[in-house]
C-alpha cells in the first residue's frame, strides 16, 4: 500500500489551520506572510488578500497601540513576550497577543509569529469573582457594623444591670444582718436562696459582657507577655486557689500578639474551671504548658478533676450547654464558648480533651504574630 508523506511546508500549513488560536506572521519589512483559518473565521479576510500586505496597511489601528507595537519591535531583536488582553483595545479584547521571532537554521530572524489566544473565560470569571468579591466586601461591612452594635448594646446593657443587681444584694444582707433575729429560720433560707440566685445573675452578667467584648469582629492587639497574663489571672483567682490549697504549675510562657484583657479572661476561666469541676476533697492540681512553633503557639491547661466523656467534647463550647449538675457546679454556662471565641479571635481555635474521672486538658492555638500590633511587651515585662 503507497504511504502519503505531507511535504514539511504543508504539514506546518496544516497544523496551523487546524489551531483554535489565531496565528499569523509577518517577515521583517512587517508584510503578512501567514493567515490561518482561525484569523480567516475571526476576521472574514481570507488569506489569499493578505499575504504579503503590510500589517499596518491592513491593521492602522495596531500603530495606536505602542505596547503592542513595541512588543513586535522587540520579537524582531529576538525577545519573546507576551502582552494581555484590554479590554476596548483593538486586536486584544479577550485575547492575549503572544510574539515570537522567526529565525532560520542560522540564527537570523526572519519576522515575527503572532499567536493569539482567546482568554474570554478567563476574564469573564475574574470580573464575576470581582463582582461576587464586592458584594461579600459590602455584606462583610455590613455584618461588622451589626455585630459590633450588638456586642456593644449587650456590653452596655450587661454594665448597667449589674449596678442595680449589686444594690438588690447589699439590700437582702443589710436586711439578713438587722433583721435577721425578727425573721423565721424559713424566711432567712429564702433570702439566701435569692442571693445565690443574684450571684448567679451577676456571674452570667460578667459572662455576657465578655462575650459582647470577644464577639467584635476587631479589637486592638499589643505585644503581650503570656506570663504577665498568668499572674494577672492568678491574682484574680487567689482566694479560691488558696481555699482550695491548690497547686498551680507552668512553664516559661512566650511573648505574642493579642488583646491582653481578653487573654486574661481566657487563662482565668480555664483555671477557675480547673479549680471548679474537681472530685469531693480532691487537691486541684493545674499544669499550664507552652509548645511554640514558627506561627503559632499550643497552651494547654491540664487538671486532675472529673473529666468528662470524649465524645461530650465539643458539647462543652456550645453556649450554655452544661456537662455536669447546675447546683453541684454553678456557673453561667458560656466561659468556654467565650474562650474559645477568643482563640478564634487571636488567629486560632481551641480543643477538648479528657475521659472520666481522669481530668481534662484544653488545649489553645493562638497565632504568634497579629497585624495593628503596638508594641508594650517591654512594658509588660518590666
Amino acid at each position: 500500500m503507497k504511504k502519503h508523506t505531507i511535504p514539511p511546508d504543508a504539514l506546518t500549513e496544516l497544523l496551523s489551520d487546524c489551531c483554535t488560536d489565531r496565528i499569523i506572521a509577518i517577515d521583517n519589512q512587517w508584510r503578512i506572510i501567514a493567515w490561518n483559518t482561525a484569523s480567516e473565521n475571526f476576521t472574514g479576510l481570507k488569506k489569499e488578500a493578505l499575504l504579503n500586505k503590510r500589517l499596518q496597511d491592513v491593521f492602522p489601528e495596531i500603530m495606536l497601540d505602542a505596547e503592542l507595537t513595541g512588543a513586535i519591535r522587540a520579537a524582531m531583536q529576538g525577545c519573546t513576550s507576551m502582552v494581555e488582553a484590554r479590554e476596548g483595545a483593538f486586536n486584544r479584547h479577550y485575547y492575549e497577543n503572544n510574539f515570537i521571532p522567526l529565525k532560520d537554521k542560522d540564527g537570523h530572524i526572519q519576522g515575527v509569529m503572532n499567536i493569539m489566544h482567546n482568554v474570554e473565560h478567563r476574564i469573564k470569571a475574574e470580573q464575576q469573582l470581582q463582582q461576587l468579591n464586592t458584594r461579600l466586601t459590602h455584606q462583610y461591612r455590613q455584618l461588622e457594623k451589626a455585630n459590633n452594635e450588638l456586642a456593644t448594646f449587650a456590653g452596655i446593657t450587661g454594665a448597667e444591670l449589674k449596678e442595680p443587681i449589686r444594690k438588690i444584694y447589699t439590700s437582702l444582707e443589710t436586711i439578713m444582718r438587722t433583721d435577721g433575729p425578727l425573721l423565721s429560720d424559713a424566711s432567712k433560707a429564702a433570702l439566701r436562696r435569692m442571693q445565690s440566685s443574684i450571684s448567679g445573675i451577676n456571674f452570667l452578667l460578667d459572662d455576657i459582657i465578655a462575650l459582647a467584648k470577644a464577639s467584635r469582629l476587631s479589637f486592638e492587639f499589643t505585644r503581650v507577655n503570656l506570663n504577665q497574663v498568668l499572674e494577672n489571672a492568678l491574682a484574680q483567682l487567689q482566694d479560691k486557689i488558696q481555699q482550695k490549697h491548690a497547686r498551680i504549675k507552668a512553664d516559661t510562657l512566650p511573648v505574642i500578639t493579642g488583646n491582653s484583657i481578653m487573654l486574661e479572661y481566657l487563662f482565668i476561666n480555664l483555671i477557675d474551671n480547673a479549680l471548679k469541676f474537681q472530685p469531693q476533697d480532691n487537691i486541684p492540681e493545674v499544669n499550664i504548658s507552652a509548645v511554640q512553633h514558627e506561627h503559632f503557639v499550643h497552651l494547654r491547661f491540664q487538671d486532675n478533676g472529673i473529666g468528662f466523656p470524649e465524645s461530650e467534647a465539643d458539647k462543652a463550647f456550645v453556649m450554655f450547654e452544661r456537662l455536669h449538675g447546675r447546683r453541684q457546679y454553678p456557673g453561667s454556662g458560656i466561659g468556654l464558648t467565650v474562650s474559645r471565641k477568643i482563640a478564634e479571635a487571636h488567629g486560632g481555635y481551641m480543643e477538648a480533651t479528657s475521659e472520666p474521672g481522669k481530668g481534662a486538658t484544653f488545649t489553645c492555638c493562638l497565632a504568634v504574630q497579629q497585624h495593628h500590633v503596638k508594641d508594650v511587651a517591654a512594658q509588660q515585662q518590666a
